[in-house]
């Protein structure tokens, strides 16, 4: 039981990797098309910087994949570090009366592009991640029946 729940995790980690550097882009852009139309939810940053964590200690486990798999997540800790530091900026202009358009305006010089380019690295190392692994997916199915069948076997007994 035990080595069929471990063969279906490493079997099915790349599968899900992939889905987290898919998801985290698409996430992405719906929360940047969601706050043009005015919806504001800042618990989607949040969202966002937790699946990649996952995205990235999931890829930190595959072997054939490239080092490039690395590259968004850094990327996307680098931009909300920087925003973090741009902080004071924000709680400066605000306690002098503005309305914090300094603070916005440098997160949209700094912040917004290192986030556009991590999207387009994390499709990039998904694509990578799929030439790697190209049958991660049947994979994981086979994995998840042999999985579930050894789980059906343990009942019985």
């Amino acid at each position: 039981m035990k080595t069929a729940k471990k063969e279906f995790k490493d079997k099915s980690r790349a599968y899900q990797v992939y889905s987290f550097y898919l998801s985290v882009p698409i996430i992405f852009v719906i929360i940047m098309i969601a706050s043009c139309f005015g919806y504001n939810n800042s618990s989607f940053g949040t969202i966002v910087l937790v699946f990649t964590i996952f995205a990235h200690v999931g890829a930190s486990k595959l072997k054939l994949a490239s080092k490039r798999k690395y590259v968004a997540p850094i990327l996307m800790y680098v931009a909300n570090i920087v925003s973090l530091l741009l902080m004071p900026v924000l709680f400066s202009n605000m306690s002098a009366g503005g309305n914090g358009d300094n603070y916005f305006s440098l997160i949209g010089l700094f912040v917004v592009p290192l986030e556009i380019i991590a999207m387009i690295f994390f499709f990039i190392s998904a694509h990578d991640l799929k030439k790697a692994y190209p049958t991660m997916k049947q994979d994981s199915k086979d994995a998840r029946a042999t999985y579930l069948a050894a789980k059906r076997a343990a009942k019985v007994k």
